[in-house]
C-alpha cells in the first residue's frame, strides 16, 4: 500500500509543501493531488511530478489537479461537439495535429454537474509532452462556459496507432 508519507516525499523534491492544498490515496494506490492556482513554474512542476511519483513501487492512476475558482454559467450549454471543437485547439507540438484528428480522445462524457470527463492517450508511453498535453487538455475544456469541472483520464489501453488519426489528417500527412 502506498502511503501518504511516502508521496508527500517524492512531491516536497518537486514542489515547496505550501502549494499541495489537496493529496488523496485510493484504495487502488490511485493518487490525486491538488496543487495551488498560483504554483510557480506549473509546467515543469508537472512534468517532473509525475515522474518522480512514478517512480513510487505499486503507484495506481496519478491525477494532478489544480485549485480553480470558476462562475459556471448554468443556462450555457455544454455538447460533445462544443467540447471536441474547442479540443481542436489543442495541437500536438511534435506532430503538429490537434488532439482531436490525431485520435487521442478515446471517451468523452458531459455528466449531469457539467463535469465533462475525457479519456485519452498519447502517441507513445513516454512522450515528453504527455503532462503539457493533459494540462492544455483541462484548460480548454474549464473554457467554455458552462463547464463546472474537467476531468482528465490517461490510458494506454489500447496503444494508440496511426490508424487513428482521422480521414482528413491522414491525407495531410501522407498517410494512406
Amino acid at each position: 500500500m502506498v502511503t501518504k508519507e511516502e508521496v508527500m516525499e517524492k512531491v516536497k523534491a518537486v514542489v515547496d509543501e505550501k502549494y499541495v492544498k489537496g493529496l488523496e490515496i485510493g484504495e487502488d494506490n490511485s493518487i490525486t493531488i491538488t496543487l495551488a492556482k498560483n504554483t510557480p513554474n506549473i509546467d515543469d512542476v508537472l512534468i517532473r511530478l509525475n515522474a518522480e511519483l512514478q517512480k513510487i513501487e505499486g503507484i495506481g492512476t496519478i491525477t494532478i489537479n489544480r485549485e480553480r475558482e470558476k462562475t459556471v454559467d448554468e443556462g450555457a450549454e455544454v455538447t460533445k461537439e462544443i467540447v471536441l471543437e474547442k479540443l481542436k485547439e489543442v495541437i500536438d507540438p511534435e506532430i503538429g495535429v490537434d488532439v482531436v484528428n490525431l485520435g487521442l480522445i478515446y471517451e468523452l462524457d458531459i455528466r449531469p454537474d457539467k463535469t465533462v470527463y475525457v479519456k485519452m492517450t498519447m502517441t507513445t508511453p513516454g512522450c515528453p509532452l504527455t503532462m503539457w498535453i493533459l494540462r492544455a487538455v483541462e484548460d480548454k475544456i474549464l473554457e467554455i462556459p458552462g463547464v463546472k469541472d474537467a476531468e482528465i483520464e490517461l490510458t494506454f489501453d489500447p496503444p494508440w496507432t496511426p490508424d487513428r488519426i482521422s480521414e482528413e489528417y491522414k491525407k495531410r500527412l501522407g498517410i494512406f
